[in-house]
């Protein structure tokens, strides 16, 4: 099915559950996203990955803008820089205590971690999150479901161009402190029982993953719409044909997932503590109310997730990893989610996604939004924002599990912009406030009305909204109350 179908289908949904807790039935949100359609360098060159050895202070030796004294951040990270010549990292720590690129002689500095090749990470989730601030999705270009274009052609095949390193410099620019790269694998991989993916693909999304550790920028990757509602090729679900939980579909999901993460986490062993990856995204039956063997099939696949991560080694044995709650969704994530265990301490991340009222933030089907205004939906204003993210403080993040806002933001509609401001900031000052990460979605799409999400002119690398850029970042950076939040 088309994107556009998938997400008129999403849609329906969203107003039928908005009109049921409007008669006071009890559906909860459904803060789904939309996510719609609109090797190694030379001899030579940079190490990603590679590690600063000793003595610095900062959370992340090697990481971007990090500082520390006696470090040593020669060692060869994965791009495979040669000793001699080696060209410095971007970032990394210096060797005598600076800020600078940091290469020890004869080798490559870090760019992007802390941990070399032969190295540990020593990710904090905590940290990581906090470090972050404020995050922004590379949406339509590696995450396109398409199997019917080569490995080389789907990047573009939803209306945006190739990915390119000034574009993760500009999102850097910009003010956003992480980039979350969603990817698609469904025709990027071979048959049962290996399910080999294709090195062109893997190879293209290491180059994106590399522009964005450059830019000084902490970077997640996942496995996106091999899940997504509705998606042709879909293979990651909860559910047989026939609608039923089998212990048959389970094993063979388990089987293809973690035969994938297999592979993504060996590819990327070597690098440092700024890339993260996250298990799955929005995966689910349907945008009812869950069966609880559904919330076990998420927690299931939450815990293959870690454990396969954890047994391919290398830094993977202490990375940071994003597990999600069904479907994303605030409600469910609290009634149902259950932290997996884990080798490593305090590696673990939650993510939700937010978009309600999706009328007004995902199909523009309403124009305003906040209380008191004219012609606002009857459900998800201020109050209802507050009460979302109070319940992710209250269940997890108080109870030391850092999360991340994976998805939110509000489309463009002309004429109503400061309807557009007022809910973006809103939404990211209630999550900052509750100590949690938002990630803005930007799917690419330009213009006015449904999908139309983008925030960074990719054509360019310029911001497109100069003014709702400028109140992201004053919400995840300024001292204010949300009381204090300009009305339209």
């Amino acid at each position: 099915m088309s994107r556009v179908s998938k997400n008129r289908f999403r849609r329906s949904i969203r107003v039928s559950l908005a009109l049921l807790s409007a008669l006071g039935v009890g559906c909860g949100s459904s803060s789904t996203a939309p996510n719609a359609g609109t090797a190694g360098a030379s001899a030579g060159g940079p190490a990603l990955g590679g590690a600063g050895t000793a003595g610095s202070n900062a959370t992340s030796a090697g990481g971007p803008g990090s500082s520390g004294s006696a470090g040593n951040a020669g060692q060869t990270g994965i791009a495979g820089a040669s000793s001699s010549g080696g060209a410095s990292g971007i970032a990394g720590n210096s060797a005598s205590g600076g800020s600078g690129a940091g290469a020890s002689a004869g080798g490559a500095s870090a760019t992007g971690g802390a941990a070399g090749e032969n190295g540990a990470s020593v990710c904090v989730a905590k940290t990581a999150v906090a470090n972050m601030k404020l995050g922004w999705n590379l949406g339509n270009s590696l995450d396109v479901a398409d199997a019917s274009k080569s490995d080389t052609a789907v990047e573009t095949a939803w209306g945006n161009p190739a990915v390119s390193a000034e574009l993760m410099k500009a999102i850097a620019a910009a003010g956003f402190g992480a980039v979350r790269i969603p990817v698609t694998w469904i025709g990027r991989y071979g048959a049962a029982p290996n399910y080999t993916i294709s090195p062109t693909f893997i190879n293209r999304v290491d180059q994106v993953v590399k522009y964005a550790l450059s830019a000084g920028l902490y970077v997640i990757i996942n496995i996106h719409h091999d899940g997504g509602h509705n998606v042709t090729g879909r293979w990651l679900t909860l559910v047989d044909g026939s609608g039923q939980v089998t212990s048959a579909n389970s094993t063979a999901v388990a089987t293809q997932f973690k035969a994938l993460w297999r592979q993504i986490a060996t590819h990327f062993t070597a690098y440092g503590e700024h890339l993260i990856f996250e298990g799955m995204n929005e995966v689910m039956v349907d945008y009812n109310t869950p069966k609880p063997e559904y919330y076990t099939q998420i927690n299931d696949l939450n815990q293959a997730f870690v454990d396969t991560v954890r047994e391919s080694g290398g830094n993977n044995a202490t990375r940071c990893l994003v597990v999600p709650g069904y479907n994303t969704n605030i409600e469910y994530t609290v009634a149902g989610f259950v932290l997996p265990k884990d080798t490593s301490t305090g590696k673990l991340i939650l993510s939700d996604h937010f978009y309600d009222p999706y009328s007004f933030a995902g199909s523009a089907e309403t124009h305003t939004w906040g209380a008191g205004n004219p012609g606002i939906d009857n459900w998800g204003q201020e109050d209802w924002v507050k009460t979302q993210m109070a319940k992710l403080k209250s269940t997890f993040a108080d109870k030391g599990i850092p999360i991340i806002l994976g998805e939110y933001g509000a489309v463009n509609q002309t004429g109503y912009e400061s309807y557009r401001r007022y809910y973006s900031e809103y939404v990211t000052k209630a999550a900052h406030d509750a100590g949690i990460t938002p990630f803005l979605w930007d799917n690419g799409g330009k213009g006015s009305g449904g999908e139309a999400f983008g925030m960074i002119d990719r054509a360019n690398n310029t911001v497109l909204y100069p003014t709702l850029m400028q109140a992201l970042t004053r919400a995840v950076s300024s001292s204010y109350t949300l009381a204090e939040v300009a009305k339209p």
